[in-house]
């Protein structure tokens, strides 16, 4: 496997924040953060945070990633799916006791920042990390941004969407007047133009996987999509993805493969097995199957017109893949496979996050429908134990062996 020299140093990067002396505000992941960093205050992500937890461990054991110990003390305290996910249970351990994190936890919040458009878990989230440091006495605010679903039609009215943007222009004065800040429709214009270079290059290189055979695989972009996610709107985060896409391009001058001799391509349906990223990449390579594109991190495009910040992230914001219609995602990922020339799609049951375990099961008939070989797989995006390793290489195995 060839490694890449692109890397965004995500230690650093907290570092940074920890250092900056600004106002801190957790973030869910699909919340304008764009209007927040226009008020100098810096987001971070609770859920990239998760994440972490669940890739890295401190004996780099997958049976015990940081993950285990704080989902355990969460659960020790009463806290439990499926009104938390795991997400949320390994993130909020790390507050509650011993559990320890590969970044030192996350800088403390001053606020916390919620858009339900991705769940309702990201709410009832934000209420448990404002109970913990009450009881601290410290006051973390919990703003609440409620977006109109799509579930049952393709467009949102201009009703819809102007309710969405007095949301946001009333968070903003809330905000400004408790924390004794300004805001600046100027910054405004220049982050989101920042936040669109970023956008167009990360999709330029996802889009350099339709090639064949990839020049890199959807379990790389995995790592790759941390800085669109909580550096969006940063020159940290457009360079980073200019230099990406300047390695790929090399590599497929170069006639760099990722997976040497690539056999099969396939689509990843959901949220990573993050504690299982690193076998799974070692399984694809050994079986000569490149991973090409995903539900996941095809989900994080955001097209923004600088010339008219607010009203084009609320249009963007007021939406994401986990509340359109069943057609509306069904069709896109059909797309997908299409576009990719894929040869089917390893659909992820996660354990605890409800959202995406509706739609897997319920688009299983359309991707069967469409002639799409299909296999799910059943384990969690952070909690190890729900992870059989036998099972699932033997669905994999019988599954790639099926083409």
């Amino acid at each position: 496997m060839v490694r890449f020299k692109t890397v965004f140093d995500i230690f650093a990067f907290y570092d940074e924040v920890k250092a900056s002396g600004k106002k801190i505000a957790w973030c869910s992941a699909f919340a304008p953060t764009e209007v927040l960093m226009a008020m100098d205050i810096i987001p971070v992500y609770p859920e990239n945070h998760a994440a972490m937890l669940g890739a890295l461990s401190p004996d780099r054991n997958p049976d015990n990633p940081y993950s285990q110990d704080s989902i355990n003390l969460s659960e020790a305290s009463g806290l439990s799916s499926p009104k938390l996910c795991k997400y949320a249970l390994s993130d909020i351990g790390i507050l509650l006791g011993d559990a320890t994190s590969p970044i030192h936890g996350l800088p403390e919040p001053d606020m916390f920042y919620a858009c339900n458009s991705q769940c309702s878990v990201v709410e009832r989230w934000g209420d448990v990390v404002q109970d913990i440091f009450s009881k601290q006495n410290k006051d973390v605010p919990h703003y609440v941004l409620r977006a109109p679903a799509l579930t049952k039609k393709e467009e949102h009215s201009s009703e819809e969407l102007q309710h969405f943007k007095d949301q946001i222009e009333q968070h903003i004065k809330e905000i400004c007047d408790r924390f004794q800040l300004s805001y600046s429709e100027e910054k405004l214009n220049e982050i989101v133009e920042e936040s669109d270079k970023a956008n167009q290059l990360w999709q330029k290189c996802l889009e350099l996987a339709k090639r064949k055979p990839t020049p890199w695989t959807n379990i790389d972009a995995f790592t790759a999509m941390a800085p669109i996610v909580i550096a969006r709107g940063t020159k940290i985060c457009t360079d980073y993805y200019r230099s990406l896409l300047s390695e790929l391009e090399e590599r497929i001058e170069k006639g760099i493969q990722a997976v040497p001799d690539e056999k099969i391509r396939l689509i990843w349906d959901a949220i990573p097995i993050w504690p299982r990223k690193n076998w799974l990449a070692k399984y694809c390579e050994e079986n000569n199957v490149a991973f090409v594109a995903s539900t996941y991190t095809h989900s994080w495009w955001f097209n923004f017109d600088a010339n008219h910040a607010m009203d084009s992230l609320v249009r963007r914001y007021a939406w994401n893949t986990m509340n359109r219609s069943k057609d509306w995602i069904l069709n896109w990922t059909i797309d997908m496979v299409k576009d990719y020339q894929a040869d089917g799609i390893v659909a992820h049951w996660n354990n605890s996050c409800g959202i995406w375990n509706s739609y897997v099961k319920r688009r299983l008939p359309g991707y069967e429908a469409a002639g799409i070989p299909t296999v799910m797989i059943e384990a969690d995006m952070v909690d190890a134990r729900f992870f059989d390793k036998t099972k699932i290489t033997e669905q994999l195995d019988n599954f790639i062996q099926s083409f």
